[in-house]
């Protein structure tokens, strides 16, 4: 794929965490600006890119050897090169359960993803509780909430943690319509029971100080729903209360046509405390 096609500029470099080598790729279209993260530690790749990095991405691993890759979940910015990786160098694809499920047949990508990120292949992935490389063992925690089947990769001895989707920053701005931004929380919390030192986001990158990133996510998501429902129960309409406590997307939302959008993550967590009455 081009990657000056539909107005959109690509930037590269590395970064090194200890044994942990990552890609950061930077991806700009028409003034939103998107950042993947792809890791390679120890023979194996964590999170395989969107396909419009998949150049990028080939380049990256021919530095060393590969033996495998693994992904958090089906989303195509993290998945997008599974299938090629998998055919192309004869290499499994390690997941969770419900996410081979449905990288059999994914689902169809919105259009402004397609332009953005590329296409979302069928693979036969290897469902994995545990991957254990030459000096490392990799634990499958199930971690829902962005998706239903999204996972985290821990390496308990070391305090990593490849958390996917599930931290991206002390705050969010916007969401997606089928989240669940409780399951998030109780997501959150089950990672914080385990020894982490270090988390590896795939869109903010190297957190050094992981549990206290953590814990700040938390208490955002916690202070956002305590504030909407008490703003919901005063009868403030749903717009209101995203402009009184969310940042305006304005440009996202236009190019998304409404798929990513902060008034999501308002509406699900009054769906949700709805629901739970």
């Amino acid at each position: 794929m081009n990657g000056r096609c539909f107005m959109i500029k690509i930037k590269l470099n590395q970064l090194q965490e200890k044994e942990v080598t990552a890609l950061r790729c930077q991806i700009d279209f028409l003034g939103n600006r998107f950042r993947v993260f792809v890791y390679y530690i120890d023979e194996f790749l964590i999170e395989t890119g969107p396909a419009r990095i998949r150049k990028q991405v080939e380049t990256f691993v021919k530095e060393w050897e590969l033996k495998g890759a693994a992904v958090t979940h089906f989303h195509e910015d993290h998945a997008g090169n599974a299938a090629y990786l998998a055919k192309r160098y004869h290499l499994p694809v390690y997941m969770g359960e419900k996410t081979a499920k449905v990288m059999t047949s994914p689902p169809q990508i919105p259009f402004y993803r397609r332009v953005v990120l590329g296409s979302l292949e069928p693979v036969l992935g290897e469902p994995r509780k545990k991957i254990e490389t030459k000096h490392f063992c990799f634990q499958a925690v199930p971690t829902p909430g962005h998706t239903e089947d999204h996972i985290t990769w821990v390496e308990e001895e070391q305090g990593w943690a490849f958390t996917g989707d599930l931290y991206l920053g002390t705050r969010l701005t916007y969401g997606f319509r089928d989240e669940s931004i409780s399951k998030l929380i109780d997501s959150i919390r089950k990672l914080q029971r385990y020894p982490i030192k270090t988390v590896f986001c795939s869109h903010a990158g190297i957190i050094s100080e992981g549990p206290k990133a953590l814990k700040q996510k938390q208490d955002f998501l916690e202070w956002l729903c305590e504030e909407t429902l008490h703003l919901h129960d005063q009868g403030a309409p749903t717009q209101e209360i995203v402009r009184r406590l969310l940042k305006k997307r304005p440009g996202l939302v236009l190019i998304s046509n409404g798929e990513l959008a902060p008034i999501h993550l308002i509406r699900i967590i009054i769906k949700e405390n709805q629901r739970e009455c």
